[in-house]
């Protein structure tokens, strides 16, 4: 989809939410992307069959284009390990592509990791969908390949809604055939679903190296969960969005992922969430337990990016070490973000040469912006800029809120102050575990949590129990006391002892 038509497109296209914390567990994104689950096969694949095929698990298909054009509406169909080097045009036909079997075992061993079915491109897409396509409740699915070589390598561009899963797939090395295009890895008009398990690695495109997401509908909702994006790159010269993802969809759920290293060439390195309030496209994001490091944005938002009226809520976040900032909040009407629980540190300038701001917010509109954060650790971004604030004129209506934070309260004020309110603790060293390990668990006399048990340490972190008193513990361990710590790991069950 072209970026000068995006306008357009969101002309057709967000929807206000309160937010809480979505998951106590603490989940983490995959470093491999693998299926093995066994599905309920009804068609089978395999580029390597010499005979006659039927598309029988004894004779199969030798393309997958050749299954689709066999299969029935809503068919499971299996894929062997081999390459395939196929453009899939499917029309009105809904499907799920299940790849990863072993070709000795007869469509009875699955291990998407041991048996690759490789989708290799050359340009062009994997699987496109276009008007007409499959709508309402038709599922369309892919699961368990190694996608690389196209231009975007899984694309729909179709007005009406549909259900889209994309799971378990290792998707890299997708360039875009032009920096007018966005998403490499995915690029999706119109979809409810799941981007689960998936790793990205080194896509690019103009913008959203890794993937593309627009709702033209303003009605569908998409779940991001325990991905790994790693080295992508959005490329538009100066003034690309978003270097891995490049979001708008009406309610978004983005859990578990690890952004690290992605960059791009404006701003957003690791994640752009956007809406367009005046063409009627609204977004809500809720975002939890996700780590941004080491993403690059040429601009501001080294990390994340939440911009133009997007609802941005964040619980358990963790942002070390982007270049370019770690949080960038720029303005629109209603735009408004609420971190709690967030670990925000060794934020860098633009080209990572020295510390930078660990959020950087712009208010430009007189309508209505909401900005808080609780619960948070603020450490080693550059001094007196924990935040860096702006506003021009017509500044009202814009608020900033800290509480229950170790925070900097000198700030870079360019026309928009922060109400700094209760509980607010002067930077000192937080007592993370290990910053060079990346672990940012609170060290306690009594124990900090790690994989194996509960460690006792020297020390106890200023962080311990100085989070919001009103802020309920259900998710404490019950040694973690009755009020929550600072940083990411508050209220949850990797929460540190206190007694």
């Amino acid at each position: 989809m072209n970026i000068r038509a995006i306008a357009t497109i969101l002309a057709f296209i967000m929807a206000p939410a309160s937010g809480s914390a979505l998951s106590q567990s603490v989940p983490r994104a995959v470093s491999v992307a693998r299926a093995t689950a066994i599905p309920a096969c009804t068609r089978f694949v395999d580029a390597g069959f010499a005979g006659t095929s039927n598309g029988t698990a004894a004779k199969p298909h030798k393309t997958i284009a050749a299954a689709i054009a066999a299969a029935a509406e809503g068919a499971v169909i299996c894929v062997a390990e081999g390459i395939y080097a196929e453009q899939l045009l499917p029309g009105t036909k809904a499907f799920t592509l299940a790849g990863g079997f072993q070709r000795a075992a007869g469509f009875a061993v699955r291990d998407s990791v041991a048996f690759i079915s490789k989708a290799q491109g050359n340009g062009g897409s994997f699987l496109r969908i276009v008007d007409p396509g499959p709508t309402g409740d038709q599922l369309t699915a892919i699961d368990g390949f190694e996608i690389s070589g196209y231009s975007q390598a899984i694309a729909r561009d179709y007005f009406l809604s549909q259900r889209f899963d994309l799971t378990n797939n290792f998707i890299h090395d997708n360039v875009c055939r032009s920096a007018g295009l966005a998403g490499a890895g995915f690029a999706l008009s119109n979809v409810s679903g799941a981007i689960r398990g998936n790793v990205f690695l080194r896509n690019r495109c103009g913008r959203g190296g890794a993937g593309f997401l627009i709702d033209s509908t303003n009605e569908n909702s998409v779940t991001i969960t325990r991905n790994r994006i790693d080295t992508n790159f959005g490329n538009e010269p100066q003034i690309a969005h978003g270097g891995a993802f490049y979001l708008f969809t009406n309610q978004l759920t983005i859990v578990g992922n690890d952004f690290v290293n992605n960059r791009v060439t404006g701003w957003g390195g690791g994640l752009y969430l956007g809406a367009f309030i005046g063409g009627g496209q609204q977004t809500t994001a809720r975002l939890a337990w996700n780590i941004y490091r080491g993403n690059r944005a040429g601009i501001s938002g080294g990390g994340l990016f939440c911009d133009d009226g997007a609802k941005c809520l964040s619980d358990h976040d963790i942002l070390d070490g982007n270049c370019g900032g770690n949080i960038y909040l720029d303005s629109g009407p209603g735009t408004s973000a609420r971190f709690d629980h967030l670990t925000n540190l060794n934020a860098k300038t633009p080209n990572c040469s020295a510390r930078g701001a660990g959020v950087q917010i712009d208010a430009e509109n007189p309508q209505s912006e909401s900005y808080s954060f609780v619960n948070a650790i603020f450490w080693g971004n550059a001094v007196g800029q924990d935040f860096v604030t702006s506003c021009p004129a017509a500044c009202a209506g814009a608020t900033v809120n800290v509480s229950y934070a170790m925070v900097q309260k000198t700030f870079v004020n360019n026309g928009l102050p922060i109400t700094f309110g209760k509980g607010i603790l002067p930077p000192a060293n937080p007592g993370f575990v290990s910053l060079a390990a990346g672990d940012f668990h609170l060290r306690s006399a009594f124990g900090h949590w790690t994989p194996g048990g509960y460690i006792a340490d020297s020390i106890n972190s200023p962080g311990l129990a100085k989070g919001d008193p009103l802020s309920p513990v259900p998710n404490n361990p019950p040694r973690a006391g009755t009020r929550t710590e600072l940083g990411a790991y508050g209220n949850s069950v990797q929460a540190s002892y206190v007694r």
